[in-house]
């Protein structure tokens, strides 16, 4: 599907790879009814236009609890997106085709008309936290449980992973191997990287400051 191709075969949302049999069309203005405003038909005009579609992971699109961990056996919250779609200003919510949406001011991050990664920031143990207070990320944060646990622990394994990596190659250029450095420097490119590489952002947060990871 042309959806699941374009996103890399990710979560548009929390950048984890998507199930190959339980995956979902996500609309990020949602088609049927809003959660934040009961006497909304929902964007029923958007309900087949490209820039309001997303492939999302159940996780992300669906109300689901946050279930305990072995080593963590309290159950955490539920959250989702479901039908939600918080704005700014009520007032200015679009209610049918002819509103204008340039005036809704979404308090959800759009994976494609935003930028993401300048809004989150993450910690080694995978945690996502919004950056330097971004109202829009902590909503996106909330809204889209990007913090679950069984998420954060697999950020965490893909930085745990990158920062060992990052390791050797400072050491290689340390002892006087600089062209090894760079072979393998070259070769995380895709591995770590790339925007096919699962939670790229997170891995990109890390390379821009690899000294508050301990590298």
């Amino acid at each position: 599907m042309a959806l699941e191709e374009l996103f890399h075969r990710k979560c548009a949302y929390c950048e984890a790879r998507l199930s190959e049999v339980d995956w979902q069309i996500e609309h990020f203005r949602p088609k049927g009814s809003v959660a934040e405003r009961p006497d909304h038909p929902g964007y029923y005009w958007l309900a087949y236009k490209w820039e309001n579609l997303y492939p999302s992971c159940v996780p992300c699109n669906q109300s689901r609890q946050d279930k305990p961990l072995w080593d963590d056996p309290v159950a955490g919250v539920t959250e989702g997106k479901a039908d939600q779609f918080p704005v700014e200003d009520e007032a200015l919510r679009a209610m049918s085709p002819g509103d204008d949406l340039a005036l809704e001011r979404p308090l959800l991050l759009d994976p494609s008309a935003d930028d993401p990664e300048a809004a989150f920031s993450y910690t080694a143990l995978g945690e996502i936290e919004p950056a330097l207070g971004n109202l829009r990320a902590q909503e996106s944060i909330r809204v889209f449980h990007l913090s679950r646990r069984r998420l954060r622990d697999q950020r965490k394994e893909q930085i745990d992973t990158l920062i060992v990596v990052l390791k050797i190659i400072r050491h290689l250029r340390q002892t006087g191997d600089p062209a090894k450095a760079a072979q393998l420097e070259s070769g995380i490119e895709a591995r770590f990287f790339s925007d096919s590489s699962l939670f790229a952002g997170a891995a990109r947060f890390v390379r821009k400051d690899p000294d508050a990871f301990g590298v």
